[in-house]
């Protein structure tokens, strides 16, 4: 029995473009075998990470999680099922408990728009995770077109790297030159923002497990101050 996921046309519209690429582009929903299928949410639950397509070069490979729309702020998916099923109990009237799956079944059919707000595959904080634990090199989310200034702040303040499908092949350019010992920066500039990243010559001298365990110290570092926010704004 298949554990895929259906495709998105947004998703079919992205592999489209992946395929006039000068790179090798394939369509995929694991990791395996070449990285961890598992990653921990915010609330440290360990999830099975599914990327959209795997790009190879020279030297590298990098699996793409492609997006075309904004971010929600959910920091684990036990916090994106509570509000997948307030919305369904609002909506339906039906106060009973749905699983996680159901609920996102249920709107991919009646309304698809509410997944963006609360689906924990549409959450910042669910591709913040998974480059935590496989490295952005290793791991790069690709937005169909700049994001908003106000949601790309939140995502390069939270630590986030990512692109567009129009600078991806800049930031695979950047990935495959560092296996080569060139480390040259990515750059996305766009006239509202802009940010840099460049491969961490350190990183050649650490191994893959003391990598990990700092960027996944930064990213419990932005949750806790996502939740921090939202205790401030609690007026109870």
């Amino acid at each position: 029995m298949s554990t895929a996921t259906p495709m998105s046309a947004s998703e079919r519209e992205a592999l489209a473009f992946y395929a006039t690429l000068p790179v090798p582009v394939i369509a995929t929903q694991s990791f395996s075998p070449l990285l961890p299928s598992l990653y921990r949410d915010g609330a440290g639950v360990e999830l099975e990470g599914r990327p959209d397509a795997l790009a190879t070069q020279g030297r590298s490979y990098t699996f793409i999680e492609s997006k075309n729309g904004t971010l929600n702020f959910h920091p684990d998916k036990a916090s994106s099922h509570r509000a997948l099923q307030d919305s369904y109990t609002l909506m339906m009237h039906d106060g009973r408990e749905k699983p996680y799956n159901f609920l996102t079944d249920h709107f991919y059919r009646t309304n698809p728009g509410l997944l963006l707000d609360h689906a924990w595959n549409h959450s910042l904080f669910k591709v913040l995770a998974l480059q935590a634990e496989l490295g952005w090199q290793r791991y790069v989310v690709c937005f169909k077109q700049n994001p908003a200034w106000k949601d790309a702040k939140r995502y390069i303040e939270a630590g986030l790297v990512f692109c567009t499908e129009k600078t991806l092949m800049d930031m695979l350019r950047t990935i495959e030159l560092a296996q080569h010992g060139f480390f040259v920066p990515f750059v996305l500039k766009t006239r509202m923002y802009g940010f840099t990243v460049t491969a961490n010559l350190d990183d050649r001298s650490r191994s893959t497990v003391k990598v990990a365990t700092s960027d996944r110290i930064k990213f419990e570092a932005a949750v806790d101050a996502l939740r921090a926010m939202d205790r401030c704004s609690d007026p109870f």
